[in-house]
Formats: C-alpha cells, structure tokens, sequence
C-alpha cells in the first residue's frame, strides 16, 4: 500500500501541485523541516509506483527517521492539511489547503479579539491571515508571555524595518527574547528601551568600523551581548573596531571580540596591545609568504596553523623569516616543508636569527671544505646530506684536512671517489694510521704493490651468540 495519496482534488499530470494559500499561508511560520516533509510527500503521492511510495523510502530519501516524518505528519494533521490512517503501517492522505478539515485559529475569539485588534491596527496596509495569527497565539500560550509584550515585539520589529516586516521575522525575535526570559508587558518595554538607549554607541561603533547604514536590531542585541554578556566597556570595543576598519562590519567584529575575550584581553590598553601584537604576526605571515614564494589573501589560517604555533616553541621572528629564505633556496616553497625544517631548528635548540645564522655559517664551511676534496678528486658533483655525514665521521676518527684531501687525490677521475675514499679512510682507521705522512707510505706502498689496503686484524669465524653478544647495544655505538 501507498504511504502517501493525494485527495480527490488533486489531478496527477506529470508535475506536483502546491497551492499559493499553502506557500502563503502555510510555509512562511512552519519550520523548515516540516515543510520540506510536505513538499516531498506531496510530489512521492504522484508517483504510480508504489514500490517507491513508501515510509521507508521517504525516510532514505531525506535521511531522517521514520518517527521524525510521522511527526511532522502530525503536525500538518492538526493544521488540517493531511489525514493519518488509523492502519499500521499508518497512510498518509493529503486534503485541500482551501477546505482544511479542522479550523487554523483554535484558541478562543473572545480571549484573543483585542490582541486581533491591535494587530491590525499595528499592520493596516496588511492583512495576517489565519495561519500568522494561529501563530503568534499559539507562541504566546506555550511560553506564557502576555500578550501585550507580544504587541510590543510587533510594533518594535515593525518600526526597525519601516512597517515592512514578516511573520516569521517577528516569530525568531519573540523567540530570542523569550529564551532570554522576557515574558511580560514591562520586561519587553525596558529591553526595548536599553537597545534604543545604545544607539549613540552604535553610531560611533559604525564610523570606526566604516559601516554606512541604519543599525538593525541583530546589532542592538550584539552590543548588549558585549556589554552585558562579556563586559566589555565602549573604549575597548572602538579600539577592536578601529583595528577591524573595513574588514568584515559588526560580524567580524563579534567573532574578534569573542577572541578577546578567550585571549583575556578587556581594557582598551590589552585590546590595542594584542591588536599592535596581531598586527605584527599578520606582517610576519606576508614575510614569511614572501621568502616562501607566496601568495595568500588572507594570513588568518596560516597565522593559526603554523605561526603561532612556532612563536610559542619559542622562535624568534627575525629566525622564522631567515628559515623561509633557507626553504627558497633548498626549493622548499610549502607549509609543511618549511615546518619539517622548523622542527629540526627546534631539536638542535637553534631558535634565534644569529643561531641560526652561525649554523647556516658552520655548515656552509663545511661544504667548502668538502668541495676541496671534490677538486681533490676531480669530481664535480651535487654535496649531499651522505658526503656531509661523511666528513663529519672522518674528523671523528681524527683526521686532518690534509689527510683527507691527499686520499682524495689517489682517486683522481674516479667514477665513485666519494665510496673509495671513505673505505680507505676507515681501513686507515682501523689500523690507526692517522698522520699524513703514514698515511702517505702506506698508500703508496700500497698502489705499488698493486693491492688494496688490508687490514692487520687476524681473520677468525665469529659464532652467532658472540655476534649477538657484541651487537646487542649497536645504538650506543653512536654515541
């Protein structure tokens, strides 16, 4: 059986029918939900497969539960617009939005004539039809608010947008306020009069901001929330404005007050000192950006991801910007590149523009050094992160510049000399020839004889456990 059906008084003719009195009547104070329920059951009653007209494919469709869609089926119930059968699986038949089976206003005319009154009074170039009214009483007897502090959110709404104000407008104001406990005549009256009462604020708020308009009411309610919710004084407030200047209105400057406040920033002097202070880590982004290679419209994600982050491990700014242009030059031009560099400053403690600068020296020396025995060996090759571990092993073996180069120059032209002359030196160092002028007899005597350096240690097989005994700790051999 079909979930949902249409009544005698709609015709299937290949589209779906929705009738103005519901678009105009109906949708405009219903939520969202609801009427998306509706539209969509509508349309599902014109299919002719019934296989696809059910409960469990409209839940599927809309990706909510089956509990939520009867739900709102009751809703429409009540409203008149549909039928729920009495089966189960219950069927769903929709009725004529013209010809409700139960009337819209359910509350009693005698109680609500002067609240009709008044509404009409207040819209007389309009005319609320039933559903708006049914509406407002129904908001009013659920929340328990009088009805003259309704009237009075009516004609406030009403004033603020020149008289041309809709139901559902006026509906999420109450709503609001409501929440806010403003249920009586009084309370409304006096919230009323401390929104107005900060106008002159506001005007001032909207010259520092560079905002040319009429405030609304969201803006009222911001600086009350300001003021009142997290106790910020007018001074402080303009000094966040003025650093906002024509980036973003009242919106922007709601989110950057709220970061104020996380960051414990209250008085205008904290406000203009973590402004000056945002300022110059914004300035540091674009920099950074710069030496990177670069280009971002807007910094703020970069400041939070990465900048921040670094200048809290503790880095100096003048060094951050000095590890960019050594990223450029290494053909590093990424975030994530640059930080993987950051880190290995931060593990050797480097975190400073002159730390780095002597490193960045050091190693600069040692590639000279280096390319020396490349010319050694006329080799013309790239220095690499190999050769310069390399060379840091043989001076930790104790050899001399001189040592080395002089190995180097045995292996002139050779297609390998960095390979060769790491062996040579190892085997020199395992036979602790460490001067220049054993090393010199040794190589030559060596090249006459026609044979490769042999070590002097007595050959012997090693049994694994002995193995195992020695290699145990082999990470301490590092050390």
């Amino acid at each position: 059986m079909a979930f949902v059906k249409l009544g005698s008084e709609y015709i299937k003719e290949g589209y779906t029918q929705v009738d103005n009195m519901f678009l105009l009547g109906y949708l405009p104070s219903c939520d969202a939900l609801d009427v998306k329920i509706y539209l969509f059951g509508l349309a599902m009653a014109n299919l002719a497969d019934e296989g696809e007209n059910q409960l469990e494919k409209m839940a599927l469709s809309l990706q909510l539960s089956e509990e939520r869609i009867i739900q709102s089926y009751r809703f429409w119930e009540k409203k008149g617009l549909v039928n729920i059968s009495k089966t189960n699986p219950p069927s769903i038949k929709y009725l004529s939005v013209k010809h409700p089976m139960t009337p819209i206003v359910k509350f009693s005319t005698e109680k609500y004539a002067s609240f009709v009154e008044e509404v009409e009074r207040l819209f007389p170039k309009r005319i609320l039809n039933s559903n708006e009214y049914n509406a407002f009483m129904e908001l009013i007897e659920s929340s328990k608010m009088e009805m003259n502090a309704m009237l009075l959110i009516m004609q406030y709404c009403s004033d603020l947008k020149g008289g041309a104000v809709s139901t559902p407008y006026i509906l999420a104001v109450a709503n609001a306020w409501i929440k806010q406990g403003l249920l009586t005549e009084k309370q409304v009256d006096e919230h009323i009069k401390e929104l107005e009462n900060n106008s002159e604020d506001i005007r001032l708020i909207f010259k520092a901001l560079s905002v040319r308009r009429n405030a609304t009411l969201e803006d009222r309610q911001m600086y009350l929330d300001w003021i009142n919710g997290l106790n910020y004084k007018l001074d402080a407030i303009l000094v966040a404005a003025k650093a906002l200047k024509r980036r973003g209105g009242m919106e922007r400057l709601d989110r950057y007050l709220n970061e104020l406040y996380k960051a414990k920033a209250f008085t205008a002097q904290e406000v203009a000192a973590y402004a000056k202070e945002k300022e110059e880590i914004n300035n540091l982004a674009i920099d950074i950006n710069k030496n990177l290679g670069l280009f971002y419209g807007n910094t703020e994600v970069i400041v939070e991801t990465y900048i921040i982050p670094w200048l809290n491990m503790g880095f100096e700014r003048e060094a951050l910007t000095k590890i960019a242009k050594f990223c450029l030059m290494r053909g590093v031009r990424n975030y994530d590149g640059m930080e993987q560099l950051v880190n290995i400053f931060y593990k050797k403690g480097l975190l400073s523009q002159d730390a780095i600068d002597r490193y960045i020296a050091s190693q600069i020396a040692i590639d000279d050094k280096i390319r020396k025995i490349y010319d050694a060996c006329n080799y013309f090759g790239v220095i690499n992160g190999r050769d310069r571990k390399n060379y840091k092993t043989w001076l930790e073996w104790g050899f001399e510049e001189d040592v080395m180069l002089f190995v180097a120059s045995q292996f002139n032209n050779n297609p390998f000399p960095m390979q060769s002359i790491n062996r040579t030196l190892a085997s020199l160092h395992a036979r602790d020839i460490k001067a220049l002028s054993d090393v010199e007899k040794e190589l030559t005597s060596t090249k006459k004889s026609s044979k490769k350096p042999q070590d002097t240690f007595s050959q012997r097989e090693y049994t694994d456990e002995e193995l195992r005994s020695v290699l145990v700790d082999f990470e301490e051999w590092d050390k």
